[in-house]
Order: C-alpha cells, then structure tokens, then sequence
C-alpha cells in the first residue's frame, strides 16, 4: 500500500516542486491565453507558503509526498527515519471570494494538481484527500461556501467527483455550503 504525506507547503523545501509540476504537467492549459512566467509562480507560491506558516486563515497550499521509510544503524541503535520524496500533487485554497449577488464568503480552489503518471485510482484517492481538506479548512475558519472549478479542457473526472461528494455542478463550476460538506464527511 502507498504511504502519503500530507503537510502545508513549506517555502524552502516545497517551492520548486509545485512550480515545477504546475508548468511541466498542467502549463500548457493556459497557453495561447496567458503568458505563463516561472517566476511570477514562484514568487507567489513563496509568499503564500510563506505566510501561512504566521497565518494558518489566509490561504491553505498543502502538498502530498510518497514517503519511504529507512533503517539507519547509529551506533548501537537503529532508528526509522522518514524520507519525503516525489512530489505526487498539492492544492490551494484561498478566501474572500464573493459574488455579485451575495455577501456570504467563498473559498475558492487555486489548484488540484496530481502526477498524471499516477494509477486513477490513486489520483481520484488524492483528489478526495483534497476535497477534504478543503472543506475542513473552509469549516474551521468559519469560510460558509466552497468553489472549485476547473480551466482543464477534460474536466469531466474532476467535476464528478465533487458532483459525488455533494457539490453542486455547473459545468467547470463546482460548489457547496460548508456545513453540507462537514456532514458529508461524517
């Protein structure tokens, strides 16, 4: 069975990896429309990464690692260590969001990126991971709405999934109340 690490994206270990899998894999969706510039993605994937280690509320980047584990021999002890490797997808999140017409808060997605090398199987296992996460931070800070929408030309997989997991789906557009999305975790 595949061991996952789920942790918040960290500035100085998780930066080059993110922007690395955001160009090479899902780049290309924007071309002919947007400029895509490295560098802009960096800098903000730094600061977001960055401000949520002093702001837990602003903004949610986690990323997900295949962990491998290693006996070290130190001494007369051995010890297990942890060794965080493959970047196998991560997820954004921010807030306030509003539309026209309402004044109730939304968390909008960023991003649900994944290794398309993955089985389908596991890529639909991180999806759901994400979704979760999503919801569960969208809860604590109190966001009562959750968007995530898709800019992919296939996004029919991925608007599934939210449409099984209670969304409501209109086209790329999926979204949910909070307090539904809670009791669907139960």
């Amino acid at each position: 069975m595949e061991e996952f690490s789920w942790t918040l994206a960290h500035p100085l270990h998780d930066v080059d990896d993110i922007v690395e899998m955001a160009d090479s894999v899902f780049g290309t969706e924007a071309d002919g429309i947007l400029t895509r510039d490295k560098a802009v993605f960096r800098k903000n994937v730094t600061i977001a990464s960055t401000v949520q280690l002093f702001d837990k509320g602003r903004e949610f980047l986690a990323v997900c690692r295949d962990v491998r584990y290693a006996l070290h021999e130190h001494g007369n002890t051995n010890e297990v260590y942890e060794s965080r490797d493959k970047l196998l997808g991560y997820c954004w999140f921010d807030r306030g969001g509003y539309t026209t017409y309402a004044n109730e808060e939304i968390s909008n997605a960023k991003f649900h990126h994944v290794d398309l090398s993955l089985s389908t199987r596991v890529r639909v296992r991180l999806l759901n991971e994400m979704i979760d996460q999503h919801i569960l931070w969208a809860s604590t800070w109190n966001i009562p709405v959750i968007c995530s929408t898709s800019i992919r030309a296939e996004h029919n997989a991925f608007m599934k999934i939210h449409q099984k997991r209670g969304f409501t789906v209109n086209g790329s557009y999926a979204w949910i109340r909070t307090e539904n999305a809670i009791k669907g975790l139960k």
